[in-house]
């Protein structure tokens, strides 16, 4: 089993490059709402992403009622994609979006690093699931044509589910599924024999 850090990394890795999301919260009437974002170029160290935001934008409301949210990565160059759920929250820390902050966003914030509504979203990562492919179009034709002939659709890429937060939902797969049956019939084999005695 991976370590922790051994996924940052993994995670770090499939979300180099890829400037822009799509941020999705939760809206009015709980109908989703999805937004492109570009997320700060930070080192990703395992725990959070980072945004620039005003503090009086409607996904600032949205987080403030619903806090889970829901980060979608692509790079058709790379055939990497990825959906990060998180619990999200507006962060004001001066030193924080110091440390964030280019003369860029005077587009956005036209007062500068000082304006009041300078605003960072942070959003605590629980699950990263992710698909990472062949990046050619060489090696997406292969394994596209060994996966028709042969009926394997893990040739076409890895795709797995990373839980990065304690207490993030544990996914059941098909082996995670057989590993419970088999405890199950071994409890229930050890109790007829503890009968029997």
């Amino acid at each position: 089993m991976a370590t922790r850090s051994e996924k940052s990394e993994q995670i770090a890795r499939l979300l180099e490059n890829i400037d822009i999301c799509m941020f999705t919260t939760v809206g009015e009437d709980n109908y989703l709402v999805s937004r492109p974002l570009s997320t700060q170029a930070a080192e990703f160290d395992g725990e959070r992403l980072w945004f620039f935001t005003s503090a009086r934008s409607p996904k600032v409301r949205e987080i403030a009622k619903h806090p889970q949210v829901n980060v979608a990565y692509a790079s058709k160059d790379r055939n990497v994609y990825a959906s990060v759920a998180g619990i999200a929250r507006l962060n004001t820390d001066p030193e924080r979006v110091d440390q964030f902050w280019s003369d860029a966003y005077k587009a956005y914030f036209p007062k500068g690093r000082k304006d009041p509504n300078v605003a960072l979203i942070e959003v605590n990562v629980r699950t990263v699931e992710y698909w990472d492919g062949p990046d050619t179009w060489i090696g997406k034709s292969i394994a596209f044509l060994i996966a028709r002939v042969t009926k394997r659709e893990e040739v076409m890429g890895e795709n797995k589910l990373l839980r990065v937060a304690k207490g993030a939902p544990r996914k059941k797969t098909a082996s995670t599924k057989r590993a419970s049956k088999k405890t199950a019939s071994k409890r229930s084999a050890s109790k007829k024999t503890a009968t029997r005695k």
